[in-house]
């Protein structure tokens, strides 16, 4: 099973809480969409904003982890991050072409899909899970700043079903058989 997560935001309560949704589901791998550390401009500083902690939370699962970089991300979180943070990433995992990116201007221009592929991105704090063009789109939310009168959300793959949930009590909220 892959868990993927996004936007974090130096949210500490909400790193935590994504820790310990990793350590009961046991993921083959936990697909990180940016915006680690910092709150970003537009959200404002919460009472639980912990960027360092926020850092030593997400390395313990260093060997799980593939990550890419958001907008809000910057090059000392690099040197806090123990996992590599590229602007796309791409993979086969089973079974399937997965395109990571972060989902802002600069990230879009560069990614280069094969027809079929799912298109993992963050950054709008929506969750999205559709077949398109012929491609999949998913956006696991926010789980620390979730829009739109949305829950916190994260997502699931399986290999043949992916699953949006609530970060808060893990309902399914949406549901995809690839």
């Amino acid at each position: 099973m892959i868990l993927f997560a996004s936007d974090i935001h130096g949210r500490l309560h909400r790193a935590e809480k994504l820790a310990q949704l990793i350590d009961e589901a046991k993921p083959e791998k936990v697909i990180l969409l940016g915006d680690y550390l910092y709150n970003g401009p537009r959200n404002g500083v919460p009472d639980d904003y912990d960027p360092m902690q926020v850092s030593l939370i997400l390395n313990r699962f260093v060997d799980v982890v593939i990550g890419v970089r958001g907008n809000c991300d910057s090059r000392i979180d690099d040197d806090l991050l123990h996992f590599p943070l590229e602007d796309n990433r791409q993979f086969v995992l089973l079974g399937h072409e997965f395109n990571l990116y972060h989902g802002d201007t600069y990230s879009l221009k560069h990614l280069a899909p094969h027809p079929g592929a799912v298109l993992v991105s963050g950054h709008t704090h929506l969750y999205v899970l559709k077949k398109e063009n012929g491609f999949i789109y998913l956006n696991p939310g926010s789980i620390s700043f979730p829009k739109g009168g949305n829950p916190a959300t994260y997502a699931t793959f399986d290999g043949e079903k992916a699953e949006i949930h609530d970060f808060d009590d893990r309902h399914v909220l949406l549901s995809l058989s690839f």
